[in-house]
């Protein structure tokens, strides 16, 4: 098959590496910065695991979607905010109708897709890899976990269902654990409120995952910023598996080590995906005249921690 994976971040890199490490693929990348698409093309995606031990897969990289000739799948990996730029950037590639999965944090995102490709053929994933750019194309694989895809709308065509079945099986047999969800809206949630409990607050105390477990204070603004996104989905009418809190806090003992993708933003002085993660339970919050205040302050505190310094993108 052949993939495009728009977005260098640690994600897209990941991504990239692990399915052209296969070579039964041809894996592109679609980069807005064509220096460094010139880069990735020489020097392939770097991966390093757990044991430190790196490896290079080949890929080409681009900064002209016009240049790639078609795809199977393309793999949206860019920021939430960054997901219009993005679609203007790759629209050659929309021409030939491939199967889009987008792999955004929080729910901002499928709103926009939804919008700016009605006739397209799309659908939303969530994933629980964990990855760290260490510089551009070297990315360092934080550990694994599932992977889900599905489709929004439904019902859809069964080349579409079965063009699915086939992105999950390779991403499977590349190394990244894939199954097709029927509710993937339920699995969004679920990662939403994971990111609602964890982001934001890792972002503030400038710790690993870990770190809140240690603090009582962070924990108690843990459970109100999840019970509050709990709520919300209720009024959604979306029905969650778990105890989100519970999972909330599983995950930061489960993920320790791991540096929040907010933190790293905020540490590399990136605007933050905040409006798509406690900003959007805020937002549908007010719509459902729910109280939402724990998510209202975490908002408004990473706000001001971006006010110190501006976006680059990626």
């Amino acid at each position: 098959m052949r993939f495009v994976i728009i977005g260098p971040g640690a994600l897209g890199c990941l991504f990239a590496a692990t399915l052209g490490s296969d070579p039964r693929h041809e894996v592109w990348l679609l980069d807005h910065d064509r220096q460094r698409a010139d880069l990735l093309t020489w020097q392939g995606i770097l991966l390093t695991d757990a044991e430190n031990r790196e490896r290079r897969s080949p890929i080409r990289a681009t900064a002209d979607a016009g240049t790639i000739p078609g795809c199977d799948c393309i793999l949206l990996c860019v920021k939430s905010h960054q997901v219009p730029t993005a679609l203007d950037a790759a629209d050659p590639l929309f021409r030939a109708a491939p199967l889009t999965i987008t792999l955004q944090n929080g729910i901002t995102h499928l709103e926009t897709i939804g919008a700016r490709l009605p006739a397209q053929v799309w659908a939303a994933g969530v994933t629980a890899q964990g990855a760290t750019l260490l510089g551009p194309g070297r990315v360092r694989h934080g550990g694994s976990g599932p992977t889900r895809i599905g489709f929004m709308k439904q019902p859809v065509s069964y080349a579409a269902a079965t063009q699915l079945q086939r992105i999950a099986a390779a991403l499977t047999l590349a190394g990244i654990t894939t199954e097709v969800a029927a509710d993937i809206r339920q699995h969004v949630w679920r990662k939403l409120l994971i990111n609602v409990g964890i982001n934001a607050l890792t972002a503030i105390h400038d710790c690993a995952n870990g770190g809140l477990l240690s603090s009582p204070a962070a924990l108690l603004r843990m459970r109100r910023a999840v019970s509050e996104g709990a709520a919300v989905a209720a009024g959604l009418g979306i029905t969650l598996a778990e105890d989100p809190v519970a999972l909330a806090m599983d995950v930061c003992a489960a993920t320790a080590s791991n540096i929040s993708s907010m933190l790293q933003d905020v540490r590399n002085r990136r605007a933050t995906e905040i409006d798509a993660i406690n900003g959007a339970v805020v937002k549908a919050g007010h719509r459902l005249r729910l109280a939402v205040p724990e998510n209202e302050a975490l908002t408004s505190e990473i706000k001001a921690l971006e006010s110190n310094f501006s976006d680059d993108y990626p």
